[in-house]
């Protein structure tokens, strides 16, 4: 793997990293809205305005993030290979509560 590493671009996007995940079967799934949802989600993400993360690089119309820190907290803490989890209480029916 580490041959095909010094392959790899210096960034990526949400649409390449995911391309990048499914390449290297840390996640087989993964879309760029995958990875958005971990983006959103998650407390640890290390790409952000806040303190101790690192800032999105702008490239073009896209947020661009360091290849290298992008897939080494991906295969530190990878998704959820089931998905969002069960659900904690019933669905509500569509149009209200009755």
């Amino acid at each position: 793997m580490s041959e095909r590493r010094a392959t790899l671009p210096s960034f990526v996007t949400f649409a390449t990293g995911a391309e990048l995940l499914r390449v290297l079967g840390i996640d087989p799934e993964a879309t760029a809205d995958s990875v958005r949802h971990i983006a959103r989600s998650r407390e640890s993400w290390p790409f952000g305005d806040r303190p101790g993360q690192t800032p999105y690089e702008r490239i073009a119309n896209a947020r661009a993030m360091p290849t290298d820190v992008f897939l080494a907290y991906l295969e530190k803490e990878p998704p959820n290979p089931r998905g969002r989890g069960r659900d904690k209480k019933p669905r509500a029916k569509p149009g209200g509560s009755g």
